[in-house]
């Protein structure tokens, strides 16, 4: 007999036949593994044992998961992506003064310094400002047990998805700033020659670490 079930882990239903009861499946809508049960004559799914390391996917991740398909460590775009923007905001500044000071001389009204500023230094910052933030909250990057997931870009979106078993490098990029406030620049190497730089990745030799452990758990190691 048909029974059909709501996977607990998101909104979708799961169609079975009553004598696969307690057999694991993967969820048609979430890709996660849930164990199938009828208690009380009612169908309804039970969720396997989340490991320990699952994390729970969301957003361009979540939307292209395969069936099966676990996302087991995440990383995101370091705060440090608004120092550019503090520096332009600061010399915007100076220049304002300058240009204020420069003219103290002449005649020249409130009103006009006002604009000045408006133009040279809130319009262009808080644009600034605006972009970066639509960055931070929208690039995703992600290691699951079967590919390397990584997203960037609001507007111009740049990805990159690679098989764990077409890995063949994880560089990753560090200058002085970097290494102090921990981030840098993560270029994933597959063996079609992707080599896409991924920059102010948060905390990247962690990431690096979480695909190398995912490597290895897999047996996907090159000698």
């Amino acid at each position: 007999m048909t029974a059909k079930c709501v996977c607990n882990n998101c909104p979708g239903h799961i169609e079975f036949d009553e004598s696969s009861a307690g057999q694991t499946v993967a969820c048609p809508h979430c890709g996660i593994e849930t164990v199938l049960y009828v208690t009380q004559g009612k169908p309804a799914v039970k969720p396997a044992p989340t490991p320990k390391n699952q994390v729970s996917p969301s957003g361009y991740i979540h939307k292209n998961l395969m069936p099966g398909e676990v996302v087991t460590g995440t990383a995101a775009l370091h705060w440090a992506i608004y120092l550019p923007i503090v520096y332009a905001a600061i010399i915007g500044l100076i220049l304002v003064c300058f240009f204020y000071s420069a003219l103290s001389g002449e005649v020249v009204s409130w009103g006009a310094f006002i604009v000045f500023l408006i133009l040279v230094e809130i319009v262009p910052v808080g644009a600034a400002a605006l972009v970066a933030c639509l960055n931070m909250k929208t690039a995703e990057f992600a290691v699951t047990n079967k590919r390397v997931l990584m997203k960037c870009g609001f507007i111009n979106r740049s990805s990159v998805e690679i098989m764990l078993t077409k890995v063949e490098s994880i560089t990753v990029n560090q200058g002085i700033l970097g290494r102090i406030l921990d981030f840098g620049t993560i270029i994933v190497g597959g063996t079609g020659g992707t080599k896409d730089p991924f920059h102010n990745i948060a905390a990247p030799l962690k990431f690096r670490q979480k695909i190398q452990m995912e490597i290895e758990k897999n047996g996907l190691i090159r000698n």
